[in-house]
């Protein structure tokens, strides 16, 4: 199965790419996802997916319009889950086991229902229950799922389980009341446990109701039960188990919470042909015991000879002894046990759960024979570390998805807490979960902490965890009472050199990889060999296939915390980790300059951590030169994952401690430093380092420098509408065209073109663009490619070419989000946006100017976060939701006018059209009233705001 990928219909939808949970932009994107899931990895036609996506009303355009949508719908998927063209139509190329209908499908027909049912989380395809196109097969999947509801009762029945299954079916009965065979199960469950009477007359209820409803007399095998039951057939009676085990399975004092998916993954493997010795493997406080015991329960029916439990935890006996004994059995050696357990069980398929084996490592050995004499036995296993045995199938146990660790939180600190509500923690919970790694056993301590702090007291106190996290329940295990209890056992049984690498792993964060382990490490044996015994005895560290075949070796933040605790000393380590860090970013830089953007942005964001605390750690110890090469490398290739105003930081703090005097690495910091103010629409603060930045270039005659900056101020200007933007452009082309440097000359011609823009010399800005876009295709600069084309598109959508503008902003838009480089996308985004709006395309517009709001507002660009504003105000006004569009052009008016830019007056003409319908429907006096309220919002609550209260206005109405 490809648990890296999982596809979740059987409930409200849920997609899982690795460790990403993907969120769709909106009802038609998750719709054509749906249809595309069902089909997967068949292709679904093109008119298929145009009437599941906007049913009876298709837009003009339609394949453009379904292009498009298929377009947004890669870029939220990405790689993993690949949508292409197929022939007529679309696939989704994924394997049918990721998606949990399918799995569902195949469990049941395998006869394992319990660990079918398992899979189910609501009703089938929850969010498309009023949908047309899901109708067929919401009710196809319902129907298989009621008949293994069925025939899982009936093998519960056959174990003896009636008088536990009583309730259940009486339920059932009531949902579906002319289901016969629910009615026999209930029947029957009822005789088994000796209320006849009462099984006759829920026969009698269920005749009356089959005559009154359908005319009909029940089926001749509920009258041949009901026959059964008056003569007291011994048939009837439940077939008696061939034994159940001395070691019953533990009850869990409260409810498991957030594992359904592991769960059935567990089930299945335990119930599958092939696996005998299955072992949960992770780190302590992960909930391996909890998991074992609970898909236990769930595939119990599966196993007639019985489920035994045997704790090893705190055991000093030998693992033979121990477990027969724990089993009501008298074994000294491996094959005295099997055979014990083969005549005990008499040939049934019989489960043993091993709980704790980490204490009887060096017995792992002992458990291969045993599975060899008892040919029916299966044993689940958990432990910190694998048994390392031919037959063994690992499953490893991860901690809970924020999600689920926050729900995990929330019911146990509601159990301690009358009257408790999460209304206005809801985001300290989140952190606090965070914090803990997702740790079910740290958030059940935490969860026992707050019963005497409040959550934000709580989440502060978290620095020192390990303090805070003991004296947990008195009835949690001693191991279990404390974090560090937990981390220490684990601890104990590495030998010295193996502690000393764990301690020194800790000088990272977000882990690393092995060639910076090697690298910064040195425990006085091979790292490799040292890794390769931490994960036999322990889970403390987590290793993950990382880039170009390189494992990447990580530890949870608890454990880091505990490890850091038991260093010496680390000095020297961190010297070598900031040398490494250093040498990493400026190869990034350059490699990401050159050749694939993507793949480093990648990297860099995976060690943003690692580069933070290299910066930090490089500035304590007066290493100023270092610390500030690190951040204008880490600038001049922003990861995704990274914010402006923190590398503006960065580089405020190193040109503070660096030299002042005039050098090449001061004026590069400085022209970062406005080149990311100028991302973020703060033009003021861009102004001062560019300045300061071209004398130093200038003083020390680096015309391409001087170029650089001339162009970052030429594109400042030009924003500001200032009337120096030409000129400065200007002054750059021409060095660029002097030095024969194309790509700097395509930069400048760029913003030249962006200088005539405002001026509306729009003859010399196409010219400026054709030429730009003509000299990166020459130096193959594919980023530079798909912003000129985002330029060309939009001039051409203010002159009327509609066809080209979408061609060209099509492609530009296409370009980055292959390319990667996401930072890039908001500009094309937004002329694609203004483009559906002009053309009348308005629900793909709004989207559109969501989606780059939403974006904008992540990489802190308050320029363009202004001119979505306006395109969600022109379509409101469009829309004639006039309210809404008076209020939104004053949060964007506000925002032009806080930053000192002013829009495009392409763009805005258009806004202004738009918006004379507002004024004309409310009135000047009102529409002026709902703009100033508009002015007093802030933009990152705007849309939330407005859209509450036309909702509540159309419920009004």
């Amino acid at each position: 199965m490809n648990t890296g990928i999982q596809v979740n219909l059987l409930g409200p939808l849920e997609v899982v790419a690795g460790d990403r949970r993907v969120e769709f932009e909106g009802p038609k994107q998750r719709r054509l996802f749906v249809a595309l899931a069902l089909r997967a990895p068949e292709p679904v036609n093109v008119d298929a997916l145009v009437d599941t996506v906007w049913g009876d009303q298709p837009p003009e355009g339609r394949d453009q319009a379904l292009q498009k949508q298929v377009s947004r719908l890669r870029a939220r998927l990405g790689e993993a889950l690949p949508v292409r063209r197929k022939g007529p139509g679309y696939a989704l190329e994924i394997d049918r086991d990721a998606i949990d209908s399918r799995r569902f499908e195949a469990l049941s027909g395998q006869g394992e229902f319990a660990a079918g049912l398992a899979l189910w989380r609501g009703d089938a395809l929850a969010d498309h229950r009023f949908d047309d196109f899901a109708q067929g097969e919401i009710e196809r999947l319902e129907e298989l799922r009621l008949e293994a509801t069925e025939e899982h009762l009936a093998a519960e029945l056959e174990r003896g389980q009636a008088g536990e299954k009583v309730a259940e079916l009486r339920a059932l009965v009531a949902e579906h009341p002319l289901r016969e065979r629910l009615r026999g199960r209930l029947m029957l469950a009822l005789y088994r446990t000796g209320r006849q009477a009462e099984a006759l007359e829920v026969m009698r209820e269920g005749r009356r109701r089959l005559v009154d409803e359908l005319g009909l007399e029940p089926g001749p095998e509920l009258r041949r039960l009901e026959a059964m039951i008056l003569a007291h057939d011994p048939g009837l009676d439940a077939e008696t188990p061939a034994n159940v085990l001395a070691a019953p399975l533990p009850a869990p004092a409260n409810a498991t919470i957030g594992r359904e998916g592991e769960l059935a993954e567990i089930a299945a493997l335990l119930t599958g042909p092939n696996v005998r010795l299955l072992t949960l493997v992770g780190a302590g406080g992960v909930g391996k015991t909890r998991l074992a015991v609970e898909a236990a329960r769930a595939v119990s029916g599966r196993f007639p000879g019985g489920i035994g439990y045997v704790d090893l935890a705190g055991v000093d006996a030998r693992l033979v002894p121990a477990v027969a004994g724990a089993l009501g059995l008298a074994a000294e050696t491996p094959a005295e046990l099997g055979d014990e357990l083969a005549r005990t069980t008499s040939g049934a398929k019989t489960l043993l759960v091993l709980d704790g084996f980490e204490h009887f490592l060096r017995d792992a050995g002992q458990v291969a024979p045993l599975l060899t004499i008892v040919g029916h036995l299966t044993v689940l296993v958990t432990s910190r570390a694998p048994l390392r045995l031919t037959v063994e199938h690992a499953y490893r146990v991860e901690p809970l998805a924020v999600s689920n660790a926050a729900a995990l939180f929330k019911a146990r600190v509601a159990a301690s807490r009358r009257g408790w509500s999460v209304d206005h923690d809801e985001a300290v919970v989140t952190r606090i979960c965070e914090r803990l790694d997702g740790l079910p056993l740290a958030i059940e301590l935490a969860a026992d902490r707050a019963r005497l702090l409040s959550l934000p007291a709580l989440l502060e106190r978290l620095e020192h965890r390990l303090e805070l996290l003991s004296c947990g329940p008195r009835d949690l295990p001693d191991r279990q009472r404390s974090l560090r209890a937990t981390l220490e056992w684990s601890w104990e049984v590495l030998d010295p050199p193996h502690r000393t690498l764990l301690s020194q792993l800790s000088v990272f964060e977000g882990g690393a990889s092995l060639e910076a382990v090697l690298a910064v490490c040195d425990a006085g044996a091979p790292a490799e060999a040292l890794l390769a015994g931490i994960m036999d005895r322990t889970s403390l560290v987590i290793v993950d296939a990382g880039e170009d075949a390189q494992p990447r070796i990580a530890m949870l933040d608890s454990v880091r915390e505990f490890a850091a605790s038991q260093a010496e000393d680390l000095e020297p380590l961190v010297r070598r980790h900031a040398t490494f860090f250093l040498t990493y970013a400026e190869r990034a830089a350059l490699e990401a300059a050159r050749t694939d953007r993507r793949v480093w942005l990648a990297r860099l964001a995976r060690e943003r951590g690692n580069l933070r605390l290299a910066f930090e750690r490089s500035l304590r110890a007066g290493a100023s030169e270092y610390a500030l090469r690190i951040a204008i490398a880490f600038a001049r290739t922003l990861p995704w994952d990274a914010h402006a105003h923190e590398v503006r930081t960065w580089l405020k703090q190193a040109l503070a401690a660096y030299d002042p005097g005039p050098s090449v690495r001061r004026a590069a910091a400085l022209y970062w430093d406005g080149q990311l103010a100028i991302s973020q629409g703060r033009f003021a603060e861009a102004e001062a380092p560019l300045e300061q930045a071209l004398t130093v270039a200038q003083d020390l005659g680096d015309a391409a420098l001087v170029a650089r900056v001339l162009t970052a101020l030429g594109r400042r200007a030009a924003l500001t509408r200032s009337p120096a933007a030409a000129r400065l452009c200007d002054t750059a082309v021409a060095i660029a065209r002097g030095l024969r440097d194309p790509g700097l000359l395509a930069d400048a011609l760029l913003a030249l073109a962006g200088a005539c823009e405002r001026a509306e010399d729009w003859e010399r800005a196409i010219a400026m663009a054709d030429e730009a876009y003509t000299l990166y295709r020459r130096v193959r600069d594919l980023y530079g490619v798909a912003t000129a084309l985002g330029e060309q598109g939009f001039y051409d959508l203010v002159h009327g070419r509609m066809e080209r503008a979408e061609q060209r902003l099509g492609e530009a838009v296409e370009l980055r989000r292959r390319l990667g480089d996401d930072r890039c996308l908001v500009e094309p985004l937004l002329d694609n946006a203004w483009l559906d709006l002009v053309r009348g395309s308005g629900e793909a517009a709004r989207r559109g100017f969501e989606d780059c709001l939403a974006l904008a507002r992540h990489v802190g660009d308050q320029f363009n976060a202004a001119e979505a504003l306006a395109g969600l105000s022109a379509q409101a006004a469009l829309d004639g939701r006039h309210i809404d569009a008076a209020r939104l052009a004053g949060t964007s008016a506000e925002l032009h006018e806080k930053i000192g830019a002013p829009a495009w007056a392409s763009v805005a003409a258009i806004h202004e059209r738009a918006l004379s319908n507002a004024r004309l429907a409310l009135g000047e006096a009102a529409y002026s009233a709902l703009e100033a309220e508009g002015r007093r919002v802030r933009p990152s609550h705007a849309t939330g705001r407005f859209r509450r209260v036309a909702t509540t206005v159309e419920l009004a109405r």
